[in-house]
Parts: C-alpha cells; sequence; structure tokens
C-alpha cells in the first residue's frame, strides 16, 4: 500500500470554511472542500477518493445529533473561535464511480476533554482509510480505527491510554486485527500497596474464539489442520526454538467451552511412568479475565489458576496446579503424515486461558515449553483474554485441508450515515 495523503485536522485555530461549489456542499454553508485524496482503486479497477469537508463551528449539543450522519443545513457559523459549548465540524466522504457519495465519519471536536487538546488525524493510503481521534490532558486517551474502502470492511481497532506522570509502564490498551482475527491487551504496571511485588506492565495476547463449520466440529478436525485461524505459540516458557521444525503449537476456541489444540514435533515420546517427562499439553484456566488482575501480590484463593496435563501420546488428563476436580473430556485424533495431534478439548467454565505445549525429546526432562501467553506457574494474570469473534465479522472453514479465515459480508450504510461510528 502506497501512502497517497495524510490530514491533520480539526487545528482549533478557527479557520472560517469558505463556501464551496461542490455538489457535497450544495445549501450547506458553511462548507468546504478542504482537500480530495487519491485512494487507490476498487475490486473492478475504478479509481477512489476520499474528499475532507470543513463544516465550521456547531453548538455542541445540537451537534451531536448529527454526528455519525451527514450535518443538516444551518446551525453552524464559519467565523470566530472555539468557545464553551462550541465544536468544530468535519465530515470524510467516499467517492466512487457510478456510486452515491458514501460518508466514512463525521465529528465535531470540542477539544476532547480537559485541555482541549484533542484532534482527529486521518490516514488515507491505497484502498484504506484511517482514523485516529485523541484527548485528554494528563490522562491522554486514544481511538484508532482502519476501514477498507473497497468492499467496505472495518479491518483493525485500537485503544491507548497513558497517564503523564507515570514513571514507566504507564500505558494501557488493546489492539485487534479483524482480517488475520490477532490482538492483544496491555496492562499498564499497577501502582501496588507498601509491600507488595508487582508484575509490572503486561501485554497478553487474545486467544480468539471462532465459529467453524459444523461438520468441522463434528468430526472435520479430525482431517485438517487449524491453519490460519489457530493461534501459534509466540512463548518461550523454557529454551528456545533454534529448528522451527522441532515443534509447534496452535489453539483455538470454538465454542465457549471448547478448544482446539494441534501440536507438531519431530519426534514423540511417551506413555512413561512420570508424565511430566513426556510430550504433554499444560491446561491453564482462571475464574476471572487476567486484564481485570492487577498483578498486585500473590493471587487470592478466588483468583488462582487451575492446571491440567494431557500427555500427547494416549490423551490422558492429569490434575495438577491447584488440584482441580474439574474432569476434562479430551478427543485426539493423529494428522495426515504422522506429524502432528490434533486435541479437541471440552472445558469447564473460564475466563482466562493459556495452553502450553512441553517437549521432551530425551523423555528424562523438560526441553522446550511453548505457549500462547507470557503465563507464570500460578499467575492468572499472566494468562490469555478470550476475544470472541462475531460470525458476521469472520468464521473459519476449511481450505485446503487447513482451517481458513472467511471475512464476514461488506459494511453497509446508507450514504448520510458514516460507516465509522464514533464511541
Amino acid at each position: 500500500m502506497n501512502a497517497t495523503g495524510t490530514v491533520l485536522v480539526l487545528s482549533l485555530l478557527g479557520a472560517s470554511p469558505a463556501s464551496s461549489a461542490d455538489p457535497l456542499c450544495a445549501n450547506r454553508a458553511p462548507c468546504r472542500v478542504v482537500e480530495t485524496l487519491e485512494a487507490g482503486k476498487d475490486a473492478q479497477g475504478r479509481p477512489l477518493q476520499v474528499k475532507q469537508l470543513d463544516l465550521g463551528w456547531a453548538d455542541v449539543e445540537t451537534a451531536s445529533q448529527s454526528v455519525g450522519r451527514r450535518f443538516g443545513p444551518g446551525g453552524r457559523k464559519a467565523q470566530g473561535s472555539r468557545s464553551e459549548g462550541q465544536c468544530e465540524a468535519a465530515e470524510w466522504w467516499l467517492m466512487r464511480p457510478s456510486q452515491p457519495a458514501q460518508l466514512l465519519l463525521s465529528v465535531c471536536n470540542d477539544g476532547y476533554g480537559i485541555g482541549g487538546l484533542g484532534e482527529d488525524s486521518v490516514t488515507v493510503v491505497d484502498n484504506y482509510f484511517t482514523h485516529t481521534q485523541s484527548g485528554g490532558s494528563r490522562e491522554r486517551w486514544s481511538h484508532a480505527r482502519t476501514l477498507q474502502l473497497s468492499p467496505l470492511r472495518l479491518t483493525s481497532e485500537s485503544r491507548r491510554s497513558s497517564d503523564a506522570l507515570a514513571s514507566e509502564g504507564g500505558e494501557s490498551g488493546d489492539f485487534w486485527d479483524h482480517q488475520t482475527l490477532r490482538g492483544e491487551v496491555i496492562v499498564a504496571a499497577p501502582t501496588c500497596e507498601p509491600g507488595e511485588s508487582s508484575l509490572g506492565e503486561r501485554t497478553l495476547p487474545y486467544l480468539p474464539q471462532v465459529k467453524v463449520e459444523p461438520a468441522y466440529l463434528q468430526g472435520g478436525w479430525k482431517q485438517a489442520g487449524l491453519g490460519e485461524c489457530g493461534f501459534s505459540s509466540g512463548h518461550f516458557l523454557l529454551g528456545n526454538q533454534d529448528d522451527p521444525k522441532d515443534a509447534s503449537l496452535k489453539a483455538l476456541l470454538v465454542a465457549p467451552d471448547t478448544l482446539l489444540v494441534e501440536v507438531r514435533d519431530d519426534k514423540w515420546t511417551g506413555p512413561s511412568a512420570k508424565w511430566l517427562n513426556d510430550d504433554h499439553v499444560e491446561l491453564w484456566l482462571a475464574p476471572q479475565a487476567p486484564q481485570e488482575l492487577t498483578g498486585c501480590g500473590k493471587p487470592t484463593d478466588a483468583q488462582k489458576p487451575s492446571q491440567w496435563g494431557i500427555r500427547i501420546a494416549d490423551g490422558r488428563v492429569f490434575p495438577a496446579f491447584g488440584s482441580p476436580k474439574q474432569t476434562l473430556q479430551v478427543e485426539r485424533a493423529e494428522l495426515p503424515g504422522k506429524r502432528g495431534y490434533v486435541l479437541k478439548l471440552k472445558l469447564p467454565p473460564f475466563k482466562g486461558i493459556s495452553v502450553v505445549y512441553s517437549d521432551s525429546d530425551s523423555g528424562k526432562k523438560q526441553e522446550l515449553m511453548l505457549a500462547t501467553s507470557p503465563v507464570k506457574f500460578g499467575r492468572p494474570e499472566t494468562l490469555n483474554p478470550v476475544r470472541v469473534v462475531p460470525p458476521e465479522e469472520a468464521t473459519c472453514a476449511v481450505k485446503n485441508g487447513q482451517l481458513s479465515v472467511v471475512q464476514g459480508p461488506p459494511l453497509k450504510s446508507e450514504p448520510d450515515v458514516a460507516v465509522l461510528r464514533l464511541p
């Protein structure tokens, strides 16, 4: 994607919009086209453009009824600078050949919080439109969203907040990519009570929960791997992966109580008298979402996670940390080529989760441990939060023997209703 333009708008300097002869401004004074940006081409190779309109100053209370829609005529003024109860109105429109102009975004900047330093930043690159809104003073915040223009789809979203007076680890927020079904939560380092230790700032990857085809859930999982839908382990709790062919781990929630785990390895060990030294999966479940926990001091009894071991060789389950009384239902299938296994696990209720693969080529000790989160033994604050993916956003289906992401239908909106709505 090649950048075609960047617009930083609503400078709060009070520049007055002159009248414009553009049809988008007809009977809407004050109104002017600030800039027209080339936005690449649509799926049929036709040119796309994005137009930014400056609509002057509006009363905040009145404008609140128009934000997210096309601003109507009247109720705005061209001159002066923002005073109490006023905001600066702007719109962005998508222009497509042989189609009506589509409103992408409408805003009215009232300074966005104490200090009045808020702004709206828009970037347009080939077939993509990104809007970032920021505000606040000591506690700064931002919300960014990227929209694919043809077909219209929300592709990513992020939120950030930070404390300007925090000495370290003061940022928190989250990010989600709707195309790859990947994202994370950032938890700022907390201020703990005297004598309590802190885990510091934490970056916790989301484990996605995605709807799959009924046939896959019923038995297709035994023949097809998790593919691009499976969340790959990105954390080494023990050792390092010098040989990428040595071992790998993927996990995917396909229902609130159903987890699929795919393990691949170049050498399998077990069963033996000590399951900890066999190739096995470790499952951690916690009753609270990890991002809701401070990480100060030790977890309470009500917060502590439970751990199970599932041996790859025979699918046998071993209760571990926390001595969980709940049982796991495990189904096991060998993938074609004898290079991997898929486990289908039926889970008890949980809010935090992490999956670990323990690889033991020697059969005498744990030599490599891959995990879906930076899990620390017995610490629920280090597990994966769950991201439930609505079916209208994306699902997963088998393609070429592997699960693939299937994007939901394009977004639909009336021409005068903004595709991107402010939170």
